[in-house]
């Protein structure tokens, strides 16, 4: 009886070691993740956003300076304006992920990269030009997972947001019931 037992076992477990691994489960492809990070510096360096002019970017839209020179950018302006910057260089734009730049009265804020299909749940945004943007998964448990998570409900919940391509969005349904939660608090 334990001998059948034993060769029951020997031949599951060669039955499951015969298997390949999932190819890079629960990861985002290495060209994707640095797709999404020169995009958002692109938009970054568009916009004027980040610091970027400081080390040398020249923005396409004039922000004037800070504080009380500074000067209010449209949705027009800053969509023209990002759209020139990503346009034709990023080719897995609106197919395996998307942009949303959130807008306030003075023009956008930041730039965000959302995973889409396979690689919904990955996300960045933008950050200094010294540091790494990198993307991280959303439902981390880390500071910057909750981070970009928030700035995508956020983004998700509010109208002014600028979404590339046009058509899309990464905002499932759990995605804007929390959204729409947080912006009720």
């Amino acid at each position: 009886m334990s001998l059948a037992v034993l060769l029951l076992a020997a031949i599951f477990g060669a039955e499951g070691a015969a298997k390949p691994a999932p190819a890079a489960s629960g990861k985002l492809p290495p060209a994707v993740a640095k797709e999404m990070t020169e995009a958002i510096v692109a938009v970054n360096k568009a916009l004027g956003l980040e610091s970027w002019p400081q080390h040398g970017a020249t923005p396409c839209v004039d922000r004037g300076g800070q504080g009380i020179t500074s000067k209010s950018i449209g949705a027009d302006e800053a969509r023209k304006c990002a759209t020139t910057a990503i346009d034709k260089n990023f080719p897995e734009l609106g197919k395996s992920y998307v942009l949303a730049i959130p807008m306030v009265s003075l023009g956008p804020v930041t730039v965000i990269a959302l995973g889409i299909g396979d690689n919904d749940g990955w996300g960045a945004y933008s950050c200094d030009p010294e540091r790494k943007c990198n993307p991280v998964k959303l439902s981390a448990p880390s500071k910057w997972g909750k981070r970009v998570a928030d700035r995508k409900a956020k983004a998700c919940s509010e109208t002014t947001t600028l979404w590339f391509p046009a058509d899309q969005r990464a905002c499932g349904t759990a995605a804007t019931t929390t959204a729409t939660a947080a912006a009720k608090q």
